[in-house]
């Protein structure tokens, strides 16, 4: 995942004095994960993308107001999740999709060795098991496990308690441990603790 250079404080700090160095910075470091985010709202590449360059294009016309926004990076989250909704509520779609459209065919090149092809159904199947996780839970799951954000930050964005956060966390956790488990001969939680569960699947699901 692309980090920016400096932090994301003092890149507002300068896109708000006209910089257009630190704006161009932030865009390559933010774009990529805020479509994905939104994706999980509107679910379509086109609309995620469209939205996104939306929220940078205000970013940068209202950047004299950039100054009073403390944490810059839950802003962010927060402005795409409510362009998306908007973006929803504006087309009066009601049907939800609940399976990510995610590439999850296992190349079956010659010559790949067996190993190689064991962690690609592995992948695969810990991509169907996220997917398929209550929309919520998946928001959060990504947003903690693939974005690295915290606990706190993710109930910010989402506005609800970190206690929730926490909770859908380990409920995923554990739904993608029940899933994978049959493909390795053994159960990933067992006789581990609520916390060593997170840290060590936190490792097994992102090979």
């Amino acid at each position: 995942m692309l980090k920016p250079k400096r932090s994301i404080v003092l890149l507002f700090k300068e896109i708000h004095e006209g910089n257009e160095l630190a704006f161009n910075e932030l865009f390559l470091a933010y774009y990529d994960r805020l479509v994905s985010f939104s994706m999980t709202y509107v679910k379509q590449q086109e609309h995620a993308e469209e939205l996104t360059s939306e929220l940078f294009v205000k970013l940068w016309l209202k950047r004299d107001t950039l100054t009073g926004i403390l944490k810059p990076e839950v802003y962010l989250y927060i402005a795409v999740k409510n362009a998306a909704l908007n973006h929803l509520r504006g087309h009066k779609k009601s049907t939800r999709l609940w399976i990510d459209d995610e590439e999850n065919t296992l190349m079956q090149e010659s010559g790949q060795d067996k190993t190689e092809l064991e962690t690609k159904e592995l992948s695969r199947k810990l991509d169907e098991a996220i997917a398929a996780l209550p929309e919520q839970r998946r928001i959060i799951f990504r947003l903690i496990k693939e974005e690295e954000l915290k606990c706190r930050e993710v109930a910010g964005i989402l506005n609800i308690s970190v206690r929730t956060v926490e909770n859908q966390l380990y409920k995923a956790v554990k739904t993608l441990a029940d899933a994978i488990s049959p493909y390795l001969g053994y159960h990933p939680q067992k006789r581990s603790g609520k916390k060593q569960v997170l840290s060590k699947l936190s490792v097994l699901f992102f090979l």
